[in-house]
C-alpha cells in the first residue's frame, strides 16, 4: 500500500478520530487508549482493559481499536508496530472492508452508517449506536467534515434560485467571455479561436433576422441541453428583440452573449466545451 494518504481519505481518518474522541484540535491522539490512559509505547498495541466512566474497553489508538480487531488487521496489512502510520492502514482497511472508499466517497449518512458496525461511536442510519453505547449525531460529524474542508452530501441543498444565480456568476461568466470571444469582430466574421464549439453562420440583425437568430441559438442550445431550455432562451431572445435592440449592432451582440450565458448557467454545462 502507498505511503500517501489522499485528502479524502485524511478526511475519514480525521472523522473517525474526532468520533472516537481521539482529536488532539489538530491532528489524531495516536497515543492514547480508551479512557485517555497515555500508551508509552507504540511497538505494539496496549492490550489492556482501561475502566473508563460506565465503560471498561480494551481499545486503543486514535481509532479505538480493539485486540483482536487490531490483531487481524495487522496480521492481513503486515504492520509491525502501532505507530501513527500502522493505525492509519488499519483504518483505512477497516474502511474499505466495509464497502466505502475513503479516497472517493463522500461523507454521507449512508457511508457513515456502513462503518457503524466497525466504530461504536458512529451512528446508524436510525442515529443510534449499533452496540448500544453514546454516539456522535451525524449532523456533528458533518458540521467536523466541513470544517475540514471536506464536502457532504447531507449539506442543506441550496434552492434553486441560489444555484442558478451561483452558475450565473462562475459558469455564466466564462460563457460569456467565451460568446463574445466567438462572436469576434462584427460583420460575418467567424468565431474566436477559444471556441471548442461548431461555428454556425454569424446572424443577422435584420428586421427579418427572427428565423436565423433563433436557429443559431437553438444550435448553441442543443449542444447542451434540450429542448426546454432553448424554448426559455428563444423567448428571452425574443423579449430582447420587441425592444427594439435591432438598431445598436453591438449592444444587441452584448445583450445576447449576457442571455446565453445566464440560460447556460441555469442548468450547467458540459466541462468538455468550456
Amino acid at each position: 500500500m502507498s505511503d500517501l494518504i489522499s485528502p479524502n481519505a485524511r478526511r475519514w481518518l480525521n472523522l473517525l478520530s474526532y468520533a472516537e474522541g481521539t482529536w488532539g484540535g489538530s491532528a489524531p491522539r495516536y497515543d492514547i487508549t480508551f479512557g485517555y490512559k497515555p500508551i508509552k509505547d507504540l511497538s505494539r498495541h496496549p492490550n489492556q482493559v482501561v475502566q473508563g466512566g460506565k465503560y471498561s474497553s480494551a481499545a486503543a489508538g486514535a481509532y479505538q481499536f480493539m485486540p483482536s480487531t487490531w490483531a487481524g488487521v495487522a496480521k492481513q496489512q503486515g504492520l509491525k508496530d502501532f505507530g501513527p502510520k500502522s493505525q492509519d492502514i488499519a483504518a483505512l482497511a477497516l474502511i474499505r472492508a466495509k464497502g466505502v472508499d475513503p479516497d472517493r466517497d463522500p461523507i454521507t449518512k449512508d457511508t457513515v452508517a456502513k462503518l457503524s458496525g466497525t466504530w461504536a461511536s458512529l451512528p446508524t442510519l436510525q442515529g443510534k449506536s449499533a452496540y448500544g453505547q453514546p454516539v456522535k449525531s451525524f449532523e456533528s460529524l458533518r458540521q467536523f467534515a466541513e470544517k475540514q474542508g471536506a464536502s457532504t452530501a447531507a449539506a442543506p441543498q441550496a434552492t434553486s434560485e441560489q444555484t442558478t444565480a451561483s452558475k450565473t456568476s462562475g459558469l455564466g461568466q466564462v460563457l460569456l467571455n467565451k460568446f463574445i470571444d466567438m462572436m469576434g469582430a462584427m460583420g460575418g466574421r467567424g468565431f474566436g479561436q477559444r471556441s471548442a464549439l461548431p461555428t454556425p453562420g454569424m446572424p443577422d440583425y435584420s428586421e427579418s433576422s427572427i428565423s436565423p437568430g433563433q436557429q443559431e441559438i437553438g444550435v448553441l442550445l442543443d449542444a447542451y441541453k434540450g429542448r426546454k431550455n432553448t424554448e426559455q432562451y428563444q423567448q428571452a431572445a425574443e423579449q430582447d428583440l420587441a425592444r427594439n435592440l435591432r438598431g445598436n449592432v453591438a449592444a444587441a451582440e452584448a445583450a445576447k452573449a449576457e442571455l446565453l450565458a445566464q440560460a447556460l448557467g441555469a442548468f450547467g454545462a458540459p466541462s468538455s466545451v468550456i
